[in-house]
Formats: C-alpha cells, sequence, structure tokens
C-alpha cells in the first residue's frame, strides 16, 4: 500500500449513536468514510455535527436501505462504479424491538435488517475489499446475541405468534427475535473468517459488541421511559455512544486485532470498559450452525457469496 492511498470506509448506519461516532472516529484517523444510511436528512445533519468535530473529515453520503434488495445493489454498484477499493466495511446498522414486522421480503424485521441485508452488502462488496492490501470487515453484534438462550430459529424464524414472547427489556419486547439476529452476526462472522482463511483471503472479519450503550435503538421504548432514561441508564452501567463505539474502532484500527477475534467492553459483565477481547457464545461455535445459516442467507437472497 502506498503513502498515497486513500483509506476508504463504509459506515452503515452513520447518522447516529454507535455509527456516528465510528464515523468520527474514523475520519480523524484519516479515512474517507461512506455514510451509508436510509435517510439523507438525518446523514446530513450527522455530517455536518461531525465536520464541527473534525474539520477536515472527508465524508460522503449514500443512501443504504437494508431491506431493500435492490437498493442494497444500486448501492454497490454506485460505489463499485465509483471506487477501485474499499479498506473497510463496518456493518453497524441495526433495529431492536420494533413492533412485530415482517418485511416485503418474508422475514422478520430484525432479522432481516441486522442480519440478511448485511450479509448481502457485504457479498457484493467483496470484491472492492479483495485486495493485495490487508483490508477489514467489522460486524456489529450485541450482548443479546451472547445471552443464555440465543439461537436460530429456523422452525419459526419469523416468530409467528411468539414475538412477544420471551424476555423483555424496559419494557421492549420482541427481544428474543433481536438475540437471534445479533447471533447471526456472530456466526456470520464465524463462517466469514473460516472461508477467508481457507482462501488465503488477506482481509480480516472481526465481530464486535458496544457492550451497554444507551443508542437510538431504544427509540421503540414507551415515552416514560425514553423521559427518565438519562437519569436511571447510567447507574444501570449503560455508556454513551462514544464509549460504546470503542469496541468498533479497536477491531478498525488496531493492528493487533486478527481475524475472527471478538472484541468488546472489558469491565463487569462487559457492559463498558476498555475494549479487549471478548468470549464467544457456545452457540457461535457451532460450525454447523454457522454453516446453515449460510447456506439460508444464500439461498434466501438467491445468490452465491463467492470467496
Amino acid at each position: 500500500m502506498t503513502s498515497d492511498h486513500q483509506k476508504i470506509a463504509i459506515v452503515t448506519g452513520a447518522n447516529a449513536g454507535l455509527g456516528f461516532e465510528t464515523t468520527l472516529g474514523l475520519a480523524k484517523e484519516g479515512y474517507k468514510v461512506i455514510m451509508a444510511c436510509r435517510n439523507a436528512e438525518k446523514a446530513n445533519q450527522a455530517m455536518a455535527g461531525i465536520r464541527r468535530k473534525a474539520k477536515s473529515a472527508d465524508l460522503e453520503y449514500m443512501n443504504l436501505d437494508l431491506i431493500d434488495r435492490d437498493n442494497i445493489k444500486a448501492f454497490a454498484a454506485a460505489f463499485s462504479d465509483k471506487y477501485d477499493h474499499l479498506d473497510l466495511l463496518v456493518n453497524n446498522a441495526g433495529v431492536m424491538a420494533p413492533p412485530y414486522t415482517v418485511t416485503k421480503n418474508d422475514l422478520e424485521l430484525q432479522f432481516d435488517a441486522n442480519h440478511m441485508g448485511h450479509f448481502y452488502l457485504t457479498s457484493l462488496l467483496f470484491d472492492k475489499l479483495d485486495q493485495d492490501h490487508e483490508t477489514r470487515i467489522v460486524n456489529v453484534a450485541s450482548l443479546a446475541g451472547k445471552r443464555e438462550g440465543a439461537d436460530i430459529f429456523f422452525d419459526n424464524l419469523n416468530f409467528v405468534d411468539t414475538y412477544d414472547a420471551g424476555p423483555e427489556f424496559m419494557g421492549l419486547k420482541g427481544m428474543t427475535a433481536y438475540s437471534q439476529s445479533k447471533l447471526a452476526n456472530i456466526l456470520f462472522n464465524q463462517e466469514l473468517n473460516d472461508r477467508l482463511a481457507a482462501a488465503g483471503k488477506n482481509i480480516k472479519a472481526i465481530v464486535v459488541h458496544p457492550g451497554a450503550s444507551n443508542t437510538s435503538l431504544g427509540r421503540n421504548m414507551s415515552w416514560k421511559l425514553r423521559l427518565i432514561a438519562p437519569i436511571i441508564t447510567p447507574l444501570m452501567g449503560i455508556t454513551k455512544p462514544a464509549k460504546g463505539a470503542e469496541s468498533s474502532l479497536y477491531a478498525a484500527l488496531r493492528t493487533d486485532v486478527k481475524s475472527g477475534d471478538f472484541i468488546g467492553p472489558t469491565g463487569k459483565k462487559e457492559y463498558n470498559g476498555k475494549p479487549g477481547h471478548s468470549e464467544f457464545p457456545p452457540k457461535a461455535l457451532d460450525k454447523a450452525l454457522s454453516k446453515k445459516l449460510w447456506t439460508f442467507s444464500e439461498k434466501h437472497l438467491g445468490v452465491k457469496f463467492k470467496i
């Protein structure tokens, strides 16, 4: 890689929360960051906010809707037409505990947006990541993917008649489905890492979680809980997005990070603290499960993720 090489990153969901802070951190490190977001107005507001903190930030907004397959394809094509390489892909965007929704792709919304959209996006951008120099893919999971009982429920992937059952978080339902989508992020990274290694690619696939971070994912809480959240969340060890984004930036920037690593806060219960190595949940070590998820994802998308 030459000294004049322009480092290019894509961050999905870059307009708020972890995505905003990750974009800011990468911009400060000299990356040109493509802010892949659904809403142009919010993206432009975020861009202005980042430039107030990093005046030299090199930013570009590109529209991306992770449950719209045609849009994802158009995004990848537009990026590929403009740029000949991609150094870093941060699969960050996510939705947590929305009202029960099955998308036009016949998938529960959280699974579709959090996992399937990013799987498809990564497959379409793979040739831009496949360079002579090292590149990275950072998949942002969650502590929810590590919780006891987290699984991929192939027998009822859309949680028909069961969406509101199971544990709740601050009044939010659909958390078992959320855990499924976040375990899927971990499993995707595991299988991706294995395939990259087998093919001898110079691409690192790293999965991270932010700990307990107070992001816009909680927008589906009741107005009463949103009102008191600023008071109670610090008492629960829940951190601000800038702290949560440290895991993503650690995975993106540290030279000692290895492909296949799981990075998260190292404090009590992994809620906060300095980023470091996180232990994989038992389900994430099930290679048959990661292969099954990969095969299902390809089949449902009607694509072959070639490595």
